[in-house]
C-alpha cells in the first residue's frame, strides 16, 4: 500500500482524490447529508492524501490529526497545508498504529475505503474507527458497496483473480490491488461493524458509485 501511493503522490492527484477546490464543499456535503455540522475537539483524519480536505477541516475543529499510509502524500499535504494545528501523521497502511485510543471526538473517512485491497484491511480499518473514536464520538465514512446479487459477487471474484494478474504485468500503480480495491457487500459491512461494535446513527446513499456494480453509501457512526 505504502509503494503504491507514493509513487501515486507524483501524479495528477485530482484524477483520484477530486478536485482540491471541492474539498471544502464535499466536507459540507458528507455532514449535511448525514444530519450532522461537528465543530471543535480534535479530528482524525484518515487517508489525507495530498490534504485536500485538510485545511477544511482545520477550520473546523481545534486539533486535527491527518494520517496517511504514504510518508510521500504527506509531504505534499504540509507543504499545501500551514494550518499550526493540523498534525501529520504515517500508519502502517493495516491499523491508525500513530493514533491513541479514544482521541477522535471526529473521524472523517472519505474517497480512503474504496481503495483497501481486501475484506480484511476494510475491516481492520473499521476496528481501528472504533478504538481511536473517544465517548460520544462520531465516525463519519463514505465508502462504495456491492450491490446485491449473484452477478456483482461473481463479477467481485473475478475481479480478485484479474487485478492482481494485471499488477504483475504492469508496473503503472493505478493498476495495483492497493489503488483498484475492494467491495464489501452490505451483509459483509453489516457482519463488520457489528464485529467492530460501531452503530450506524445515520446513512445516506448517493448516486451509483463510480465502480461497476456498486453504489456509495455514506455513514455517521458511533460505538456501540
Amino acid at each position: 500500500m505504502r509503494a503504491t501511493w507514493d509513487a501515486l503522490a507524483s501524479a495528477d492527484t485530482a484524477r483520484y482524490v477530486g478536485d482540491p477546490a471541492r474539498g471544502a464543499a464535499e466536507l459540507d456535503s458528507l455532514f449535511g447529508r448525514l444530519g450532522a455540522d461537528p465543530r471543535g475537539g480534535v479530528c482524525v483524519e484518515v487517508g489525507c492524501g495530498p490534504g485536500r480536505m485538510t485545511g477544511a477541516l482545520a477550520e473546523r475543529f481545534d486539533r486535527v490529526v491527518a494520517v496517511d499510509v504514504s510518508p510521500a502524500m504527506l509531504e505534499r499535504a504540509r507543504a499545501s497545508v500551514p494550518a499550526p494545528n493540523v498534525e501529520f501523521r504515517a500508519v502502517s497502511g493495516e491499523r491508525l498504529d500513530s493514533v491513541a485510543d479514544g482521541e477522535a471526538d471526529v473521524l472523517v473517512c472519505y474517497l480512503v475505503l474504496q481503495h483497501l485491497p481486501g475484506r480484511r484491511v476494510v475491516e481492520s480499518y473499521l476496528r481501528e474507527f472504533a478504538r481511536v473514536l473517544a465517548p460520544g464520538g462520531s465516525a463519519f465514512v463514505q465508502l462504495p458497496v456491492l450491490e446485491p446479487g449473484l452477478r456483482p459477487r461473481l463479477w467481485r471474484a473475478l475481479r480478485a483473480l484479474a487485478v492482481p494478474l494485471a499488477a504483475r504485468l504492469s508496473r503503472d500503480p493505478e493498476r495495483a490491488p492497493a489503488f483498484r480495491g475492494f467491495r464489501v457487500g452490505p451483509r459483509e459491512l453489516e457482519r463488520a461493524l457489528a464485529a467492530a461494535r460501531l452503530r450506524v446513527a445515520a446513512r445516506d446513499e448517493g448516486p451509483d458509485a463510480p465502480y461497476r456494480h456498486s453504489r456509495d453509501l455514506f455513514l455517521r457512526l458511533e460505538p456501540a
